[in-house]
């Protein structure tokens, strides 16, 4: 894989991706009796594992402002979330793809159970709506519903990073790379 993409492709996938992925989660959250995956949460984790630059952050922004304009409501919290997210991701991309299923695994699950945990916590302090706001049933709810939250978006990752490797997959990319040290060697020995 070829983690130096140009601008203009990386543009070209997340645009859509954003587009269609938001529309998906839109879709499975209102049809679905079953937790949805949570694709404005996870794309800019994983987009910021995948390619090298601050497109977690961007990505982050955008998906949480998507995320927080479907909602009506509470703006600012799902960009603080997607671009934390975001940002974690581009700083364990560092090592590239030798712990790729493990970063994001971890960002995934961390992110799960703490942005489900803080929205939690912000429906008790600030309530919009007249359901319940005794803490102890809020936690209860949270409780019961993280498992299946947790596994629908470890399926939502492997979604996602099926797109990310279709879209930037360089046919012919596992040739080996040059040899670098001989050219080094030559321009020291002049």
């Amino acid at each position: 894989m070829n983690r130096e993409m140009t601008l203009q492709r990386r543009l070209a996938v997340y645009g859509p991706g954003l587009i269609f992925f938001s529309l998906l989660e839109l879709h499975l959250s209102v049809k679905s009796p079953l937790p949805a995956p949570d694709f404005l949460l996870l794309f800019p984790a994983l987009a910021a594992l995948w390619t090298p630059g601050y497109d977690g952050f961007v990505l982050g922004l955008t998906a949480g402002f998507i995320r927080d304009f479907a909602a009506g409501r509470g703006y600012g919290s799902g960009m603080l979330a997607g671009m934390i997210l975001g940002l974690l991701g581009n700083r364990l991309a560092r090592d590239g793809w030798k712990n790729y299923l493990i970063w994001g695994g971890l960002l995934v699950l961390g992110g799960t159970i703490i942005h489900d945990g803080v929205m939690t916590l912000f429906g008790w302090l600030i309530p919009l709506s007249q359901g319940s706001t005794v803490l102890s049933i809020l936690l209860k709810t949270y409780f019961l519903r993280l498992p299946g939250q947790l596994l629908a978006n470890l399926a939502g990752a492997l979604i996602l990073s099926a797109y990310l490797f279709l879209a930037f997959y360089v046919p012919g990319s596992r040739k080996a790379e040059p040899d670098l040290t001989a050219t080094a060697k030559e321009v020291i020995d002049g």
